[in-house]
């Protein structure tokens, strides 16, 4: 005869203990979950450069405020002046979670070539030729200095300076915005979320019952936030929120395009109509795409894709400089090497060229330093 009292308490250790390794695995890699520096059984290294998709580029080492280099890509079309250089918008771009910044080249080099206009993007953390590992507060650190270093520069306008941020890339772009928001003319984000307690249980189903809106294990999210309501005792587990609700709604002047793709297969797209909906007015405005897929709509929805940001970018007013940095040997340095730079492109002209080396370091500060090279064809 059965002993249903046994089995039943049996099934029930057996469950628990899946719950409970799914848990600790939640809770004690989750970094290992959250972020993709290298993708499955393809090397680490680059497979291309930008010169393979006809981009002149500057090769850039910054050093963030916690001592790590990142490694970072300027690119410009081929046949631009240094002067015309100086007057085109610059797009800032915060790239999806998996694989380093080469992977994103297919994407910029129609993004410098349709809206005409420099692209900055830095490697994260971990991810490609840069040092450490990723985390939250450790990406957030790193578009801090992205940011420093690009709206200091002085061979681009960075009163033109827009920020892009896709998926991952997005929370990381909204919390550079809010710490740059009157220095930045834009802000475009394309197939984010709201924050990674609600993505939990549409990326991993697994853990749907546990962690989530509404779910007993919220508890499990460590630093909750107690003006999200449905962050419940189980969510103390998330160490990584990225909660861009309370950081969006103190972006409501900043001119913000959402790009949403219907089809989303990564992502829950009704996230980011609610975005949106923090604030569905100018200077906000939201374009969805019904065919676009999580990474494709800037090819599979083109004709639309574009236009809808040539017109935002278009129809962005200069943001306020930064300040000066304090006179002395650090701001000496950045303008010296900034000025032989552009001394460089200006005898170099439009020709065939060749590629040109320049070593040396300039300090940014707080963000301590910036090594470059540029690469013309």
């Amino acid at each position: 005869m059965v002993d249903w009292v046994k089995l039943g308490i049996r099934t029930a250790g057996a469950l628990g203990g899946l719950v409970g390794l799914a848990v600790s695995l939640l809770y004690f890699l989750q970094e290992k979950i959250l972020y993709v520096p290298r993708l499955p059984g393809i090397p680490n290294e680059y497979p291309y450069l930008p010169d393979a998709f006809h981009l002149n580029f500057e090769d850039i080492w910054l050093t963030t405020k916690d001592g790590l280099r990142l490694h970072a890509w300027l690119m410009w079309p081929r046949h631009w002046s240094a002067e015309e250089r100086r007057r085109r918008p610059t797009v800032l771009f915060c790239q999806e979670n998996a694989g380093n910044m080469a992977f994103r080249l297919p994407f910029l080099k129609p993004l410098t070539r349709i809206l005409d206009c420099s692209a900055f993007i830095f490697s994260y953390r971990g991810y490609g030729r840069s040092e450490g590992s990723p985390s939250e507060r450790g990406l957030q650190l790193d578009v801090e200095a992205a940011l420093e270093h690009v709206l200091r520069r002085t061979d681009i306008d960075p009163t033109k300076v827009v920020l892009f941020g896709r998926s991952l890339g997005g929370a990381v772009a909204v919390y550079g915005a809010v710490e740059q928001q009157r220095h930045l003319a834009g802000l475009i984000l394309e197939n984010t979320f709201t924050r990674i307690i609600d993505v939990v249980p549409h990326a991993l189903p697994f853990l749907a019952p546990l962690v989530g809106p509404g779910r007993p294990c919220n508890f499990l999210v460590r630093n909750r936030r107690d003006d999200v309501p449905h962050l419940k005792p189980c969510n103390f587990l998330v160490r990584n929120h990225w909660d861009n609700v309370p950081r969006l709604k103190q972006l409501k002047a900043l001119p913000t395009l959402f790009l949403s793709a219907l089809q989303d297969e990564m992502l829950p797209a009704p996230q980011m109509k609610e975005l949106y909906e923090l604030h569905p007015r100018d200077p906000w405005r939201i374009v969805y795409f019904p065919e676009g897929r999580h990474l494709d709509a800037y090819d599979s929805c083109a004709a639309q894709y574009w236009p809808a940001v040539q017109e935002f970018i278009s129809s962005l007013e200069p943001a306020e400089p930064l300040p000066p940095l304090p006179a002395g040997p650090a701001q000496q340095a950045q303008r010296g090497a900034a000025g032989s730079a552009a001394a460089a492109e200006d005898a170099e002209g439009d020709g065939e060229g060749g590629r040109q080396a320049r070593q040396g370091e300039v300090e940014l500060e707080p963000v301590a330093a910036a090594a470059s090279s540029p690469h013309e064809d």
